[in-house]
């Protein structure tokens, strides 16, 4: 087992976009260990490759992770258990947002995003869980990667620029309104273990995820991701959400 001298911090779709330039700004400060998940070894190689080429100081782990396969994420969690012995931050950032077949029926649609975005990500924190509970580490944190897209008062909303008047988007709406009950849930059900979780919602950011539209660099769409991982006191942060202007948001319905 190894011996870990830095926090220990999992961010899954870690090879790309959001993923990708939140573990660039955890790397840039030196603090952290970072296990960069992928869903194969060639994408978490190639992007840890690319990280250690701009950063220093810095611990890199590949790691294979298929929010669709849950024996991927069981191997996951035994591979941690047994380098690290347990994990003090999970970032629950991998998700898509349509089906990867563009002839995919409704059904196969909304099957194929909740798997990933919803099932995947349930799926990954009660996996991990253990692994949180075993780390003596003073602010363990779970970070839910959500969108404003999935608050029901937005979509509802004539002058938002993310109403259901503007994008309607009920499939990938749904799975992030779902994604943010789960959190809801698990912040009261944590709070007594000194677990934090937390939602972040990067705004829309001009990356492979949203086929390079968007008014946001991945840059900038990371920096309320990152906030929510490492910055804040967690009894202010609870029952909140880290938005995109990287102020704290009293999350409501």
């Amino acid at each position: 087992m190894a011996a870990i001298t830095k926090p220990l911090i999992l961010i899954t779709g870690a090879n790309q976009g959001l993923g990708f330039a939140t573990a660039q700004q955890l790397a840039s400060t030196g603090q952290y260990n970072l296990l960069i998940g992928a869903r194969s070894q060639e994408k978490a190689e190639g992007a840890t490759k690319k990280l250690q080429e701009s950063s220093i100081d810095i611990s890199l782990t590949p790691i294979i992770i298929d929010l669709d396969q849950d024996e991927s994420i069981t191997t996951a969690a035994k591979f941690v258990q047994d380098r690290f012995g347990s994990l003090d931050i999970l970032i629950n950032n991998a998700g898509i947002n349509r089906a990867s077949d563009p002839n995919a029926t409704l059904r196969e649609t909304y099957r194929e995003v909740f798997e990933t975005n919803v099932f995947g990500v349930a799926v990954m924190t009660a996996t991990f869980l253990p692994l949180l509970r075993a780390s003596k580490y003073h602010d363990r944190r779970i970070v839910n990667v959500t969108s404003g897209l999935g608050q029901i008062g937005i979509a509802y909303s004539p002058i938002s620029e993310y109403s259901a008047k503007i994008w309607e988007l009920p499939v990938y709406r749904s799975s992030k309104s779902a994604i943010n009950m789960i959190s809801a849930v698990d912040a009261v059900s944590l709070e007594k273990e000194n677990i934090l979780c937390v939602l972040a919602a990067p705004g829309y950011c001009h990356t492979n995820f949203g086929d390079g539209q968007g008014i946001k660099s991945a840059e900038e769409g990371a920096r309320p991701i990152v906030q929510a991982a490492i910055e804040g006191n967690p009894k202010e942060l609870f029952g909140k959400l880290v938005d995109d202007e990287n102020t704290l948001v009293e999350f409501g319905w």
